[in-house]
């Protein structure tokens, strides 16, 4: 999130929910985080913004939800999670659920992973994780 700074700076432009189109509204998006507040906070952001969401705090219980709801359009997950990182986390998913786009967060820079566009980098603001979110849900 908008990590180290404050949390109304992150919220700033939240008003943009209002413009996000129709077409992107109820899409319904699993967060994966072991830190509660960065769950917390997108969970609440992304509801905002008209997304169903449910949250998560490791890659098990992420691919449990996965298995057992099969209608999630997105998982976001961050990179550094106890155990299974975000990186084999998405590997697993792409895999298993087939249909499901993900979204990789971090603070680090990803020197081998090789879609960037797939990812958001910390900090950010509710503007950027909305569009992110957006740009990967209506894509190919």
């Amino acid at each position: 999130m908008y990590m180290g700074h404050s949390i109304d700076k992150f919220w700033e432009g939240a008003n943009h929910s209002q413009e996000v189109s129709q077409n992107m509204k109820r899409h319904k998006i699993l967060v994966v985080d072991d830190e509660q507040e960065i769950r917390d906070v997108s969970k609440s952001a992304l509801e905002r913004a008209g997304y169903r969401v449910s949250v998560s705090q490791s890659a098990q219980q992420a691919l449990e939800l996965l298995d057992k709801e099969k209608d999630y359009d997105l998982v976001l997950t961050d990179l550094n999670l106890s155990g299974v990182n975000g990186l084999e986390l998405i590997r697993e998913i792409k895999k298993r659920h087939l249909h499901c786009k993900t979204l990789l967060m971090t603070g680090s820079f990803l020197v081998n992973y090789m879609d960037r566009r797939d990812c958001l980098h910390k900090p950010f603001s509710f503007i950027e994780l909305v569009s992110k979110i957006e740009k990967c849900l209506s894509s190919p």
